[in-house]
């Protein structure tokens, strides 16, 4: 592996744009422990003017630890990322240690990421503890015992990569408990998710059908509609607010084809814990959802895809 000094970045995040979402926040949280993280949007100033393929292939060629890979269907078919994996698999047969640490988002093969390589599935584990098993391999690789420090630069020092594949390996389960603080402010993180997530599917369903047409009204920072309609006509829509209707600080959902109205529930997510992380336990009243529930409690991504299938459910009706 390249000497430590060498090292811009701890992790270049390399990613098609339609995951945009959920790697902006993947990048907020490395950011909130102090990994320098190469993110396209924290580099725009720097990025702007400059010979974009030379200085790509020189970041995830050379500038960073670690590569982290968030592979889709969209990943291998966008001109840049193509350029992004071929720098960082030369790099990835340069070195004798892993670089390459893939994250799916489905089953989606990429050329030259094997089925043996060690990966991490956000349709099975939460960004929170994705991004808390980099920062135990950071800490491997950098030979610490403990967190990493609030001022600390990966970049110093010479110490060998941990062999440890960044892959689906048990580990240790250890009982956590949670504040209200932090049960609270999960709450309005996975709401803000969910309207992030809406806001960007809406504006897809209209890219790719040009008979779809869909509306977003962002009633106030805690709640909002979205409406999908097919040639003109509304078929699906849908009022998502975090509230305290019927549990303090839960995310709430009403559908309909109709007028909404803003005091009856199809669903709740109350927040919940697990042992291990806090999760949205999701609550259907009865007889009123066509679509399966593939983890009752689920992180925020898996939240915000069943809510999704909800609203677009109708649209097969």
């Amino acid at each position: 592996m390249a000497n430590n000094d060498q090292f811009e970045y701890d992790v270049a995040l390399s990613f098609a744009g339609e995951d945009r979402t959920i790697v902006e926040e993947f990048a907020t949280l490395l950011k909130s422990k102090n990994i320098k993280v190469f993110y396209d949007e924290y580099e725009a100033a720097d990025l702007w003017g400059k010979d974009l393929i030379d200085h790509l292939v020189n970041i995830y060629s050379r500038k960073a630890r670690y590569c982290v890979m968030f592979i889709s269907q969209y990943y291998p078919l966008k001109k840049w990322t193509k350029v992004e994996r071929r720098a960082a698999q030369e790099r990835a047969f340069r070195d004798a240690d892993e670089y390459i640490l893939p994250v799916r988002l489905d089953d989606t093969q990429v050329p030259g990421i094997t089925e043996t390589t060690g990966y991490r599935d956000l349709r099975q584990h939460s960004i929170e503890s994705i991004v808390n098993l980099l920062e135990q391999k950071l800490m491997r690789t950098k030979g610490q015992s403990g967190p990493l420090p609030k001022s600390h630069d990966l970049r110093s020092g010479n110490v060998p990569s941990a062999s440890t594949l960044f892959g689906d390996i048990p580990l240790p389960k250890q009982k956590k408990t949670f504040t209200q603080f932090e049960k609270d402010r999960f709450a309005k993180e996975a709401f803000n998710y969910i309207k992030k997530y809406f806001q960007q599917a809406l504006q897809d369903t209209e890219t790719h059908d040009p008979n779809l047409q869909t509306e977003f009204d962002e009633i106030t920072n805690l709640r909002f509609k979205s409406k999908i309609y097919v040639q003109g006509d509304l078929k699906a829509q849908c009022s998502i607010w975090l509230g305290d209707n019927l549990i303090s600080n839960t995310i709430y959902y009403n559908e309909g084809t109709r007028g909404l109205d803003d005091s009856s529930i199809n669903t709740y997510l109350p927040v919940v814990d697990n042992g291990e992380e806090l999760r949205l336990h999701i609550q259907d009243f009865a007889s009123t959802s066509r679509v399966q529930i593939e983890e009752e409690k689920a992180t925020k991504q898996q939240a915000a895809e069943y809510l999704w299938r909800r609203l677009i459910s109708h649209l097969e009706h």
